[in-house]
């Protein structure tokens, strides 16, 4: 074969492989600064309200008190990605296992939100990665955002401490509509099919399911 002809079918070739790739995963928002995580927000069309307000833990850096609608959080920015996780390690070992305050770290930032909201949690795991306190005792990896969502749910329904709030299982789930297969009276549901998570919990003796969608903004209990 001729040199030129070779390199036309390699080109070819090269070109019919690119075509076939799948596109490259789309990246979240880069955080590294305290501005990064309020621009984020902003574009995700959250209402925020920047207060003077003096934030609990001055030893994490520069901090400030938001409000993401009704929901108070406390925002660090802590002098570089080392500090903020030694910073975060340090927290974390006044509150070990699942407990509020949740607890969130990327790059200098530290959040810390004592709160019970699934649709904040999810929100901000959305954009931080995993609440860093949720983490299960037998497992290295920490809970996915819906089951972390969960346990504030199942907590606040029962007026329970998130502490007692003991998982027993969690699987992903395809429903078959928005309201995960279970409409409240009266109410109308998009015929999606909504990827989730079925949860297990366990308050004392008893036993509750729960039903989430992927980042646990939606939560409902089965009968």
């Amino acid at each position: 074969m001729r040199p030129w002809r070779a390199l036309l079918c390699l080109g070819l070739i090269a070109a019919l492989t690119a075509a076939c790739a799948p596109p490259p995963e789309p990246e979240g928002p880069r955080i590294e600064t305290a501005e990064d995580l309020l621009a984020a927000l902003r574009q995700a069309g959250v209402e925020i309200e920047e207060t003077a307000m003096p934030a609990s833990h001055p030893e994490l850096g520069r901090g400030s008190i938001v409000f993401l609608g009704p929901a108070r959080i406390e925002v660090y920015e802590s002098k570089s990605e080392a500090a903020q996780r030694a910073a975060l390690q340090a927290l974390l070992l006044q509150m070990p296992g699942v407990s509020t305050p949740n607890l969130w770290g990327r790059g200098s930032v530290v959040v810390i939100y004592d709160g019970l909201d699934g649709a904040t949690i999810a929100l901000l795991s959305g954009l931080l990665g995993d609440s860093a306190n949720l983490v299960a005792p037998a497992q290295d990896e920490p809970y996915p955002p819906a089951v972390a969502s969960a346990i504030g749910w199942l907590a606040q329904e029962a007026g329970a401490d998130p502490r007692a709030v003991v998982v027993e299982s969690f699987a992903a789930a395809d429903w078959p509509d928005a309201c995960l297969g279970l409409p409240q009276a009266g109410e109308v549901c998009a015929e999606v099919i909504t990827p989730g998570w079925r949860v297990g919990l366990r308050v004392g003796a008893e036993i509750a399911i729960l039903r989430a969608d992927e980042l646990g903004a939606v939560i409902r209990q089965e009968p």
